[in-house]
């Protein structure tokens, strides 16, 4: 379950001349992404940087660096992405910072995305009352602040490209450092979770993986893979064990089991749609359990699709759509290890 993604390092640089700048800086270094002024730019800027991860650095260009710089007041001219690490990347700013008619260089706080569930406002309350931050509006990210970390939130998993309607208008600046507070909020994501949806109880769930085939890596890889991308909840382990399959014959069978604040059926759906593979073929049975409870199909079935692999195959194409490209290609690869 992954509620937490680390942003990448932002710049504030001053110039006299920022086309300048920008022009002899892209003769030096190759540009990620590039942004004008605009009147959308604040929009254009949180997609952007929706896309972005830890290994890139955002430089923001503006004509003079005051105490409060906000996109409202259209204070910066441009905004340029340079696939390096900041620090490598301000080394080379310094030793080239005539060139580029570089007057100052200020650093912002670091950038962390939280992933938000059921009360959205809830969830926001009880991090920034955990880590004692300070709330404010997503548009107000640069003002005044030259240390610590900024913290925004959405509802939309964090894997994915992230757009300007994907973010809540709350954002949270905090005077604690970037790395800490990466691995606290990672830490604590279960009691996020839990204030958001009232404190409601976890289901404790098993999947038994069966296959003729044997191939139980790559099944549990699928069905693991799917179920972070999802954020459905925590894998607390996995194991071997037998199941009696008819009368004095048993087979082997792994077990995953589950900590998840879904209802079970909507794991039901997922598990389902994850036994047929891109041609609609079953390739795999996995059976879902809370303590002596199994879970059937026919408890997810829908009006007017009848038979088991055509319901399968409806999650399937359901299941993909929630997905990103990254992890589309790998289901397939995987899938294309079974054949």
């Amino acid at each position: 379950m992954n509620i937490v993604r680390e942003g990448p390092k932002h710049l504030i640089i001053q110039s006299g001349n920022c086309k300048i700048s920008v022009e002899r800086m892209k003769e030096i270094f190759s540009f990620q992404m590039h942004l004008n002024k605009s009147s959308q730019m604040y929009n254009e800027y949180i997609n952007m940087i929706g896309l972005l991860n830890d290994a890139s650095t955002v430089l923001m260009f503006t004509k003079k660096i005051e105490p409060k710089l906000s996109f409202e007041y259209e204070d910066f001219e441009y905004i340029v992405v340079i696939n390096e690490y900041s620090e490598e990347l301000l080394i080379k700013l310094f030793q080239n910072k005539e060139a580029l008619k570089i007057e100052n260089i200020r650093a912002t706080p670091r950038m962390i995305v939280m992933r938000t569930t059921g009360d959205h406002e809830k969830y926001i309350q009880t991090v920034n009352k955990d880590i004692v931050g300070e709330m404010i509006s997503a548009k107000g990210m640069f003002e005044g602040y030259g240390i610590g970390t900024m913290i925004l939130f959405t509802e939309k998993r964090i894997s994915g490209p992230l757009g300007i309607d994907d973010m809540n208008h709350h954002a949270i600046y905090s005077k604690q450092q970037y790395k800490e507070l990466s691995k606290f909020l990672n830490n604590h994501r279960v009691k996020y979770i839990n204030a958001s949806i009232d404190n409601k109880d976890w289901a404790e769930l098993v999947i038994k993986i069966y296959d003729s085939y044997e191939r139980y890596d790559l099944h549990y890889k699928r069905l693991a893979m799917i179920l972070n991308e999802l954020d459905c909840g925590l894998i607390l382990g996995e194991s071997w064990g037998r199941d009696a399959a008819l009368a004095f014959l048993s087979v082997g069978v792994y077990q995953v089991r589950l900590f998840t604040y879904l209802e079970p059926l909507e794991i039901k759906k997922i598990a389902l749609g994850l036994e047929y593979n891109s041609h609609g073929d079953r390739i795999v049975d996995y059976d879902l359990f809370t303590k002596r409870k199994k879970y059937s199909w026919t408890q997810v079935r829908i009006d007017g699709i009848k038979g088991r692999d055509d319901l399968g195959n409806y999650y399937r194409s359901k299941l993909v759509t929630e997905l990103n490209e990254d992890t589309i290609f790998e289901l397939m690869s995987l899938e294309c290890q079974l054949k």
